[in-house]
């Protein structure tokens, strides 16, 4: 069965050996290899790749990279910052900002009507009080600062047929983990974040559940065995590295 739903990934952040710089070299192959699978979006400086931890102009150089090999509909920003947000716009591509500010719903609804229209958000309870869950996403809609979409992480089969009800069915949802890519595409979500596919395995697995579920299987399955984000980071690199960048 071909999967139907968006297939998201977490674009790495290729660093020279020292660790001093991005590198760009390693980057661009990086970035080609991507644009060549059949992916629908990746993400850049995102959580996953700990985009947090990049400076604001490497991010920017990160945009610049990419936007030069893969065309802006196939890319999302990342967006830490206000000046991160402009970066995405002088590049024409999607904004996603984390909720890492809002302590309750009025001052999520408030960070949401001051969103670029289009813009997604990242929602993660490690990041903030306030979540995107269906209440959330309800009262937004009905305020008319519903974003674009979402990346919403830790939620469940059941929450993603809320947030969708809430939200309208024309409204992107994606789901932060690829576990149960059926599943959560069956509840309503329009895509999966795929982070097992970040470091872009040659060959890239087919678009059928038969064959990606388990290739993501088992690569998710050595994430779970390491202790920290740093660890897992760390993983996705090493193995990105195998297949030259």
């Amino acid at each position: 069965m071909t999967v139907g739903g968006q297939i998201v990934v977490p674009a790495l952040a290729l660093r020279t050996p020292d660790g001093a710089r991005l590198d760009a070299e390693a980057t661009v192959r990086y970035a080609r290899r991507a644009a060549g699978t059949w992916a629908d979006v990746f993400i850049l400086s995102g959580s996953t790749t700990r985009g947090d931890q990049l400076a604001v102009d490497e991010r920017g150089e990160l945009l610049d990279l990419w936007s030069a090999l893969v065309p802006a509909s196939r890319l999302v920003a990342c967006c830490w910052c206000e000046e991160d947000v402009q970066e995405a716009a002088r590049h024409a591509v999607t904004p996603m900002i984390v909720m890492h500010s809002p302590l309750d719903a009025e001052q999520a609804l408030s960070l949401l009507a001051s969103l670029p229209p289009g813009a997604y958000v990242y929602s993660h309870p490690k990041y903030g009080a306030a979540v995107l869950d269906a209440t959330l996403t309800a009262a937004a809609r009905q305020r008319g600062v519903l974003p674009a979409g979402a990346k919403i992480s830790k939620i469940t089969e059941g929450e993603i047929a809320a947030i969708r009800y809430a939200a309208g069915s024309a409204w992107t949802l994606w789901d932060a983990s690829a576990r149960h890519i059926h599943t959560s595409l069956a509840a309503g979500a329009s895509g999966v974040v795929a982070t097992p596919l970040s470091h872009i395995p040659i060959p890239f697995p087919e678009r059928t559940l038969a064959v990606l579920q388990p290739a993501i299987d088992a690569v998710q399955q050595q994430l779970d065995d390491l202790p920290s984000r740093a660890a897992r980071s760390g993983l996705l690199h090493q193995l990105a590295s195998r297949n030259g960048g």
